[in-house]
């Protein structure tokens, strides 16, 4: 019985490859909708960006007049662009979610609608002194997405006036009568497509970042946590808010900027969508219980023949363990193509009705074939709730190994396990031959 127990657990594990093998295929397919279309998408911004030009005096080498001589000249030339943070930024969004397939494959699609408004102050004028001097040139605000292949459009809210405050413009005259402090309020909307997730940098001194989605199971990624959440059967709403004490705030904003490494390793609030229903790592996490099914099944048996005075083959126990076996492979095909719970019932419907149909001739007996059923029935069930449960897992899954050896121990208390070895030892040995005369 143990030996064929661990002929049984082989195919088991080479369902594990299979479902890893599919995962892959799956994830591989996601990767390559992603390069197609748009990927996850993380934002950063909107920060203000003013060009510098900086004027300065050179001074060279001439000769006049057979003589080496010092000329100044007066030069100009640009000098490092600042970037600059908001005083406060707001962030609101919906994210509705398109469920899209390549394949037997779904692929999650959000089409966010994000409006971006707050304040950004105007600096101070750049650092001079009595040789260099330097000034703002141009100023325009920088909204950088990881993937631009998903913008959609992006729209101002406020009138054309307040276009014309960050447009490009070789005229200084509007910047240089701009006073340090100044506010300057800005409002966007932006169209934006991604997959999987959508993480928003709160580059503001102080920050509210709100996202809502029509999609119910919601992971909220990046380094904070929703200080409100709200997740209901039609969607989940999250609000973020922090302040630069959190985030680092201009200093990290502006050499992130000039190195370009906005994406680098970004401070981000945001959320992924997540799949429950994930069939292959509910798959995976089932064929970690079939030593359960094999070890409850063969005890079953076991007792059977040792209460009932049933006799078993070998090859009896090795065709119901890889019915049990069937079992896994079957739910993994099926949940590729209906619903996980569909494809449960129906694998564990076919598997129970051929265990319980195989067990009646074996048995020889209708009754035992019943107790059979309702075994086998709940196991099924039970694995389901296990599955089901994923925080529950580990307790259920003790209880269920408690009671079946506490049945065990409790259907077997009266036998007389000496008398029966005696008997399956006289029953192996054949009788003596008869002398001859």
């Amino acid at each position: 019985m143990a030996g064929v127990a661990f002929i049984i657990l082989f195919p088991v594990s080479l369902i594990d490859g299979k479902i890893a093998e599919r995962r892959n295929r799956a994830e591989s397919v996601e990767r390559q909708f992603a390069s197609e279309t748009s990927g996850p998408q993380t934002i950063v911004g909107p920060l203000l960006a003013l060009t510098c030009e900086e004027t300065f005096t050179e001074e060279r080498q001439i000769m006049r007049a057979g003589k080496a001589e010092t000329v100044a000249e007066r030069k100009v030339g640009a000098c490092p662009t600042g970037y600059f943070s908001p005083r406060t930024l707001k962030v609101a969004g919906d994210l509705p979610v398109d469920s899209r397939y390549r394949g037997i494959y779904p692929i999650r699609l959000y089409r966010a609608s994000l409006e971006m408004k707050g304040e950004i102050e105007w600096p101070a004028p750049p650092a001079s002194d009595t040789t260099n001097q330097r000034a703002w040139k141009q100023a325009y605000l920088v909204i950088a997405v990881s993937d631009p292949r998903g913008i959609k459009s992006v729209s101002t809210s406020r009138s054309a006036d307040f276009d014309a405050r960050f447009a490009i413009r070789d005229d200084l005259g509007s910047y240089k009568s701009r006073k340090a402090g100044e506010a300057l309020p800005f409002a966007y909307k932006i169209q934006l497509v991604g997959t999987s997730s959508l993480a928003i940098s709160p580059v503001g001194d102080t920050n509210e970042i709100r996202l809502a989605s029509d999609w119910p199971h919601p992971s909220f990624t990046g380094n904070w946590t929703p200080d409100e959440r709200r997740i209901t059967r039609e969607g989940f709403e999250g609000v973020w808010r922090t302040t630069h004490h959190a985030t680092g705030g201009q200093t990290v904003w502006e050499k992130q900027a000039r190195d370009g490494t906005l994406f680098k390793a970004p401070a981000v609030a945001g959320v992924s969508l997540f799949d429950p229903v994930n069939v292959y790592a509910l798959s995976y996490r089932a064929t970690e219980y079939g030593f359960l099914f094999v070890l409850f099944t063969f005890t079953a048996l076991a007792l059977t023949e040792a209460i009932a005075g049933v006799r078993l083959h070998a090859i009896q126990y090795l065709l119901v363990g890889s019915a049990l076996a069937v079992f896994f492979l079957l739910l993994l095909a099926l949940s590729e193509h209906i619903s996980f719970g569909r494809a449960y019932f129906a694998a564990a419907a076919a598997c129970v009705s051929l265990l319980s149909y195989y067990l009646w001739h074996a048995m020889g007996s209708l009754v035992r074939s019943a107790a059979f059923f309702a075994l086998f029935v709940s196991l099924y069930a039970t694995l389901y709730v296990v599955l089901k449960s994923e925080d529950d897992a580990l307790l259920l899954g003790s209880l269920l190994i408690f009671t079946a050896l506490a049945v065990a121990m409790i259907a077997t208390r009266k036998v007389d396990w000496a008398a029966m070895s005696k008997r399956m030892l006289h029953a192996q040995v054949p009788p003596a031959p008869a002398a001859q005369p």
